[in-house]
């Protein structure tokens, strides 16, 4: 019988003839007869950090999370959406504030109100 050796999970298994396979896969290694396995030691997938499925991983450092916190803080800075009622002008300034590019802001005065309700009409997400 010959016996091989996963490194990462600690499985060991017994084939009648070499497994051309498990010869090849760099996680594999050979038993010589009584030889004892070492302990698993996991590869970089199981090394990461677990969350609940759904969930992403951010991160506190780097410049992502510098300018997530940025946009964050924008948003709250821009207050809460003004009345339906609201003259253009009042959602226009809003929605300036609101605005995350060069780009958005020089198209915002010419958006419609109903377009400037639908767009910024909900309150910035926390």
């Amino acid at each position: 019988m010959i016996r091989y050796h996963n490194k990462n999970t600690g499985d060991v298994v017994e084939r009648k003839h070499a497994d051309s396979r498990l010869d090849m896969l760099p996680n594999w290694e050979r038993l010589d007869g009584d030889e004892t396995p070492e302990a698993p030691t996991p590869d970089s997938v199981l090394k990461r950090p677990q969350t609940a499925p759904g969930t992403a991983l951010t991160s506190t450092d780097g410049p992502r999370a510098a300018a997530e916190e940025e946009y964050k803080e924008q948003q709250e800075d821009a207050g809460d959406p003004p009345d339906r009622s609201a003259s253009k002008e009042t959602w226009v300034e809003y929605a300036l504030k609101r605005a995350v590019s060069d780009e958005e802001r020089a198209e915002i005065p010419s958006l419609t109100k109903p377009v400037l309700i639908a767009k910024y009409g909900e309150s910035p997400v926390a």
